[in-house]
Parts: structure tokens; C-alpha cells; sequence
């Protein structure tokens, strides 16, 4: 067999070897994988929000799972609003359509506008760059169906209520001229009937309930309908500012009738004042309850400012049983300095010491509270507390 010249022999090799690299490029052109994000194999989670009958969710969902699917380890859940609202809610977003990926970053309406262009390339660049360390591959987030677990969530928005400072707020709010003239008022009637010890603590414990009921039940409503209707949060929230503000400026302008005019625009009615004083000793504990109810009704623009605030934080920040835990905090701060006075008037301090102490610090508690809602209400509007 006649052998080929090494020249030949080399120049087939090259042509062989030519075929291979353009096989290998043409592969990698047509058969590559598809895209991976920076994240390698761990699992990124994207979670999808949205809301029955919502247009605007129904458009962004086929992009959405566009784009999940064309990566091979993003584990995708998808989440019904009303039914999954506080676990929207820990990442501090209260509108939907809304997608958050690996628990760090949020993708709203706002930032799309509707385009579906921009929402693919948001939502790309935010799977392949996950501001915070993705789930690893063997412990995948379950979705729906799963426990929610808060240790582990990144979180947007996840500040909590503190306690210590729903119950100081109480009680700052307990420290009123309206409820030191009611109790007052109600030592001087026990006192003027020949009661007791015994009646004026029973005076006491159901003024205090009736109150603490009254807000309990007000809160509760107020949460209970936000939790049922999340796309009224938002507009809730606002009014609660708004009214909060505006007894604010009441408050300040009170004052000044009171300097000026030495009248007050929180007048109690003649109805109330009527009522309390056919307390007798007769239904005592149940009378004294329905008139905290009803003290709390007549007079909140005067005592509930406070509590306005803490409810407008409730609304944003916490779910109804939370928020139920924080409603029973501040009533009981805000019944502290109630039972305090009760105790008082009880072992032996006079009605007129009260009386004369609210009369001469009204006029400074009324600037100062008015001045702390203002304050409030600022605050709240700017989201920062």
C-alpha cells in the first residue's frame, strides 16, 4: 500500500480537525442549555401575588411564567391576595400584581407601568442577581401550601410593632383632661350618695371595661375589614392619618379657647352627664360599664387621638390577631392611669385635688397632645415609623 506524503497526511488532519471546532461551535449555538442564573444550581424563589378579577394581574402572569420557565432552577408559587394576604404583607407590599424574587426583591406595577418588556427584563435581572443568598436546591420554598416561616424571610418591610411602646403610648394618652374630669365627676357623685370604698372601686373597674371594651370592639371592626378587603388598606390608612392630623389642630386650637375664652370646644353632653349621675348603687358595675361605652363614643375625638396613630400603624404593620395583641396593649396603657386615679379616689384622695390639677394643666396637656398627633401624622404619612 502506497503510503502518502507527510505533507498530505497533514493537511487531511487539519481539515479534520476544522470539522470538529465547527461542529462543536454549531452544537453550542443550537444546542445550548438554557439561561442559569448567577445563583448556579441553588434554587431562587419567585412568588407571584395577585388578586381575582384583577386585568392587570391577568396580563403579567404569561410573562411571568415566560420567563420562570426558561430557568431550570427557579421554584415558582403563585398566591391569591385575600387568602394570602399577611404573607404579602411581610414584604411590605399592600398592591398587586406583584412578584417577589428569592424573598429580597420586589417587582410592582410601578415599576413597569404596564410595559411587559421592562417587566421580562426586571424580573430576568433579578433572578440572575438575587440581592440576597437563594434557597439552596434541597430545600426548595414550598409555596402555598407550606407553613410560612419567618426566621428565614429576608424580608422588605419586616419591622415590627413594639409593645413597650404601644403600652407607653396608652398611657400618655391615659393622661387626659376628659378622663380626669369623668372620673372626678364620678368620685364626687359616689361620694355625694354616701358610697363607699367598695362603690368607688366597682365605679372604677366598670368605667375602665366599658372603655377598654369600646376600643377593643372599634379596632377589631376596623382590622377585621382591612384583613377581609386588602385594596381598602391603603385608603384606610390615609384617613386615619388625615383624621389624626386634624384632632391634632383641634387639640391646639382647644387650648387657646381655653387661654383665651377659658372654654372648651370637648364639651361633655348633657345626656352623658345626665346619665352618670343617675348611677346609684343599684346596677353599679353595669352602669359604670355603659358609661365608659359611652364616654368612649361621645368623647373620642378627645381621648382617641392617640389611638388613632397606633390603629393606622396596626393597619399597615400587622394582621388582625396581632393586631388584636396590640389594641388589648394600649387599651390597658391607656386604662392605667384610670385605675391609678380609682385607687386613689378610693383610699382617700379628694375629687377637687383632681378637678383642680386638670384645671390648671389642661390648657399645656392640650397643647402638648396636639402638637404629638401633628407630630404622629407626619411621621406616618412619610412611612417613617
Amino acid at each position: 500500500m502506497k503510503k502518502r506524503p507527510a505533507l498530505q497526511r497533514h493537511a487531511i488532519n487539519t481539515k479534520t480537525g476544522l470539522k470538529i471546532c465547527l461542529f462543536l461551535l454549531f452544537s453550542l449555538l443550537f444546542f445550548s442549555p438554557a439561561p442559569v442564573s448567577a445563583a448556579g444550581n441553588l434554587t431562587v424563589s419567585v412568588e407571584y401575588f395577585y388578586e381575582d378579577g384583577c386585568l392587570k394581574c391577568r396580563q403579567a402572569l404569561p410573562v411571568v411564567s415566560q420567563v420562570v420557565e426558561s430557568y431550570p432552577n427557579v421554584n415558582f408559587s403563585i398566591y391569591e391576595i385575600m387568602s394570602s394576604y399577611p404573607h404579602m404583607k411581610e414584604y411590605g407590599i399592600t398592591t398587586v400584581p406583584a412578584i417577589v424574587v428569592n424573598r429580597s426583591t420586589a417587582i410592582t406595577y410601578r415599576d413597569y407601568e404596564g410595559n411587559e418588556t421592562i417587566l421580562k427584563a426586571l424580573l430576568e435581572e433579578a433572578i440572575e442577581t438575587p440581592a440576597l443568598p437563594p434557597l439552596p436546591a434541597s430545600e426548595p420554598y414550598a409555596g402555598e401550601s407550606s407553613a410560612y416561616n419567618d426566621e428565614n424571610l429576608g424580608g422588605l418591610n419586616g419591622e415590627k410593632m413594639n409593645p413597650f411602646f404601644v403600652l407607653v403610648a396608652g398611657i400618655l394618652a391615659g393622661f387626659n383632661p376628659c378622663l380626669l374630669a369623668v372620673m372626678a365627676f364620678l368620685a364626687t357623685i359616689t361620694i355625694s350618695q354616701q358610697g363607699g370604698k367598695w362603690e368607688m372601686l366597682k365605679i372604677t373597674a366598670g368605667f375602665s371595661a366599658g372603655i377598654f371594651v369600646m376600643y377593643m370592639v372599634a379596632g377589631m371592626s376596623i382590622l377585621g375589614a382591612v384583613s377581609f378587603i386588602p385594596r381598602i388598606r391603603e385608603n384606610v390608612a390615609t384617613f386615619l392619618v388625615l383624621l389624626t392630623g386634624i384632632i391634632g389642630l383641634w387639640h391646639i386650637y382647644d387650648a387657646y379657647r381655653l387661654k383665651v375664652h377659658a372654654k372648651s370646644t370637648f364639651r361633655t353632653p348633657k345626656a352623658l352627664n345626665n346619665f352618670m349621675e343617675g348611677i346609684g348603687e343599684k346596677n353599679l358595675l353595669l352602669l359604670s360599664f355603659l358609661a365608659g361605652g359611652m364616654f368612649s363614643l361621645v368623647k373620642a375625638p378627645c381621648v382617641g387621638a392617640i389611638y388613632l396613630s397606633i390603629l393606622n400603624m396596626l393597619v399597615t404593620k400587622t394582621g388582625v390577631l396581632e393586631g388584636v395583641f396590640y389594641l388589648a396593649i394600649y387599651n390597658l396603657g391607656l386604662l392605667l392611669p384610670v385605675i391609678g386615679l380609682g385607687v386613689l379616689l378610693t383610699v382617700g384622695m379628694s375629687p377637687e385635688t383632681v378637678t383642680e390639677f386638670r384645671e390648671k394643666r389642661r390648657v399645656e396637656i392640650r397643647l402638648m397632645t396636639g402638637f404629638i398627633l401633628i407630630a404622629l401624622a407626619l411621621l406616618l404619612h412619610f412611612k417613617m415609623i
